[in-house]
């Protein structure tokens, strides 16, 4: 019997982590299965469902969510052998590449990385957001980005 591939593991304990996570309010971003059998790494990536900046997650929602996830995996079994579970949620550098991701972030100050000219970048505050466009504050004037433009943008940390 072939080993299942990390993609394979991968997308085993990402169907298992979805309905979990949904239940707790919260977005499965990434799932990682690194390591060979027996010292498997299995990381996940959550984050709020609600889009209010406000909202994040604490230590109790991923306390909840490892908890809840270990239970299934060790149910379903998808991964051979012993494996520890990781959850986390994003650092507040991560990357915004996705409509969620801005939305997550309005009222902020970006740093938005365009395609087209290597390097070109706007710094502004993120006014709206929609499925296929940004806006953003820079002075006095808003521009209005294609999201297809946009190769990432990150929050301007104040520190």
């Amino acid at each position: 019997m072939p080993r299942p591939s990390e993609a394979d593991l991968r997308d085993a304990v990402l169907e298992l982590a979805r309905p979990v996570a949904e239940r707790l309010d919260l977005e499965v971003l990434e799932v990682v299965v690194k390591g060979s059998q027996g010292s498997r790494v299995v990381r996940l990536v959550v984050d709020a469902l609600d889009l209010d900046p406000e909202v994040g997650v604490g230590i109790d929602d991923i306390a909840e969510l490892s908890g809840a996830l270990d239970e299934a995996l060790e149910l379903a079994d998808p991964i051979p052998g012993a494996f520890t579970l990781e959850v986390t949620s994003p650092g507040a550098d991560r990357p915004l590449t996705r409509a969620r991701d801005f939305a997550r972030n309005r009222g902020r100050e970006l740093r938005v990385e365009l395609a087209g000219e290597p390097g070109e970048e706007l710094v502004g505050e993120l006014m709206d957001v929609t499925d296929s466009t940004l806006t953003i504050a820079i002075g006095d004037e808003d521009r209005v980005l294609p999201l297809d433009a946009v190769v990432r943008g990150h929050v301007v940390l104040p520190w």
